[in-house]
């Protein structure tokens, strides 16, 4: 730590070289000034710089006024680049709030996300990095505060966002990461805002799909999925199944009747997938305990799980019955014909394939209002599309070509992957980027537990906490990640023999709690792997110049979803009545 002698020797060390510099541009101005007149030049030498300080005709006789120009213009030169260069070092290497500077998030500044860029999408190779569009340059996070330069993740970066409703989730996240995806991308959301502000864009770049079992958007059903292809394997049998096991399972209940269930139906996706079934066999099934059909089958196929299967219906009658129920339960949403028909073939329409949606420039909407059973669709599909597009990341060398962003708006209600936060360990390493967003850190505890919200907040590469956050312990966790800056105080004692002045260094918190939670709206804290904590202005869609056109785009769907809706209610009250 400096001390006060330090202090001034560094002040007079400076003093005494800007000096030094500043008479030698002086004498260099002047001499190239008497040069261009063809005068003689005066030696460089501190005689020569005293006598220019007091007697400047007596150095340059023979051309005063040009080597006075020359001299003023010279002094000029050195003192402007002087204060560029404090103002680089100010801007750069300096933060008034204490937060990281500029200097400190360098590898989120424009030039160096665009090498990244270059680096990670195969469209990119070999363009330099001045020559890569902003929207090209990785994930849009903000301006770093104060200096207002933009800061932009990669696509390798995995995401956690955490705001409060109404604190810029969907204009200043959702809809931008969206619109300037490079290539596939997949949406989740229980609002129509974002489907209604990307849809015309996206679909320019590729097919738009849109599941909405819902009627969030009231979309209308133009595709289906093969949801029994995905039991290919025990191992994704066994991931299919437990999406929609986890809709039933909770921390208190007895995960006897749970795992039960779900060895029931991973038992039936498998002989389905043998037997070329669909998933409204694989429901006959498990309404009927007695039902043979599936036993048949594994036995022929599988004859250890179709002994595991049949120790689960083997039992006692009660437990059988429970067993069963909570397999029906499980799948209690595809008791809906309307949400089944997007699971079943369907001869008319065009089949969604993960496989090729992945190394495509499609977008798919998982559209759900609200958590439970339906949501375990929405859960399976995004999987489904996880896998594969690691799959092929796999086949490509390691990582998608070009990457894949995943906006999991409202990931807690209506795509509650079990083991979404072990996945966010490796998908940025595939070419996925999962950009998570949460209201809280609570509402992530309540779908994944401790450990799973830990594991995902220790996993995301990137967190951004927003405003109006009012968790009193998650905003001290967060206050104490910020830091502690050093301040100086003085005091001043006097007794009767005089007066004393003391200073004294103390540390203290750079944000209070209370200061996270009431941050200005449109702000945010920035925590990026290797970095200070930084503080962000958002960026929303309607501010951008790029993305001007989304306003006229989102109100022209937006009458379409009200026109439909509208249809929509009139058809029920019309089946009513007749």
């Amino acid at each position: 730590m400096m001390t006060d002698s330090d202090r001034n020797w560094a002040a007079g060390g400076v003093l005494f070289g800007g000096a030094v510099v500043l008479s030698a541009a002086t004498w260099a101005g002047a001499a190239a000034g008497a040069a261009v007149t063809g005068n003689e030049v005066a030696p460089l030498n501190p005689v020569t710089v005293f006598h220019m300080a007091s007697d400047w005709n007596s150095v340059w006789p023979h051309s005063p006024v040009a080597s006075g120009i020359g001299a003023a213009m010279f002094d000029l030169a050195v003192v402007a680049a002087i204060v560029w260069g404090l103002w680089i070092s100010l801007r750069w290497f300096r933060n008034a709030s204490h937060l990281a500077t500029l200097h400190q998030v360098r590898d989120l500044t424009p030039k160096s996300a665009a090498r990244t860029a270059t680096r990670l999408r195969a469209s990119l190779k070999g363009t330099k990095p001045k020559k890569v569009k902003a929207a090209d340059r990785g994930v849009l996070l903000g301006n770093h505060m104060p200096t207002k330069v933009e800061l932009r993740g990669s696509d390798e970066d995995t995401y956690l966002a955490l705001m409060a409703p109404r604190a810029g989730k969907s204009t200043a996240i959702a809809i931008p990461v969206a619109e300037e995806a490079p290539a596939a991308l997949l949406m989740t959301s229980n609002k129509p805002d974002v489907y209604a502000a990307t849809l015309t864009s996206r679909s320019r770049m590729g097919q738009a799909w849109g599941m909405d079992t819902q009627g969030v958007a009231q979309i209308e059903r133009t595709w289906w999925w093969d949801i029994v292809a995905e039991a290919e394997t025990i191992d994704r049998a066994e991931r299919l199944a437990s999406h929609f096991i986890n809709q039933i399972t909770s921390e208190q209940a007895d995960p006897f009747w749970s795992q039960g269930a779900q060895d029931i139906l991973v038992g039936y996706l498998r002989a389905a997938w043998w037997d070329g079934a669909d998933m409204r066999d694989v429901m006959k099934w498990i309404a009927d305990p007695n039902e043979r059909a599936p036993l048949r089958i594994l036995h022929q196929h599988e004859p250890i799980l179709a002994e595991q299967v049949e120790s689960s219906i083997n039992i006692a009658e009660e437990t059988q019955s429970g067993l069963y129920q909570n397999a029906r339960t499980a799948v209690s949403a595809l008791r809906d014909e309307q949400v089944l028909a997007w699971v079943l073939p369907d001869k008319h329409r065009p089949q969604f394939r993960p496989e090729e949606f992945v190394l495509s420039r499609d977008t798919l909407y998982l559209l759900s209002k609200k958590g439970g059973a339906a949501s375990a669709v929405v859960a399976a599909l995004a999987d489904a599309v996880f896998t594969a597009g690691s799959e092929a990341g796999e086949r490509h060398g390691g990582r998608l070509p070009e990457p894949m962003r995943a906006i999991l708006d409202e990931a807690a209600n209506i795509c509650r992957i079990a083991d979404l936060p072990d996945l966010y360990s490796h998908l940025g390493s595939r070419g996925i980027t999962p950009v998570t967003i949460l209201q809280s850190y609570r509402q992530g505890v309540k779908a994944w537990g401790e450990v799973g919200m830990d594991a995902m907040w220790g996993a995301a590469t990137k967190k951004i906490i927003g405003v109006g956050l009012d968790d009193p312990k998650f905003c001290a966790d967060v206050a104490s990640l910020v830091g502690n800056h050093e301040i100086t105080r003085g005091s001043y004692s006097k007794s009767r023999d005089g007066g004393s002045t003391s200073v004294s260094e103390h540390r203290e918190q750079i944000l209070e709690p209370s200061e996270i939670r009431a941050m200005k709206r449109g702000t945010a804290l920035l925590m990026s792997t290797g970095m200070p904590v930084a503080q962000i202005a958002l960026r929303p869609w309607y501010e951008e110049d790029s993305m001007a056109h989304l306003g006229e785009e989102m109100a022209a769907e937006e009458k379409a979803i009200t026109g439909r809706a509208i249809t929509a209610y009139e058809q029920r009250r019309a089946a009513r009545r007749g």
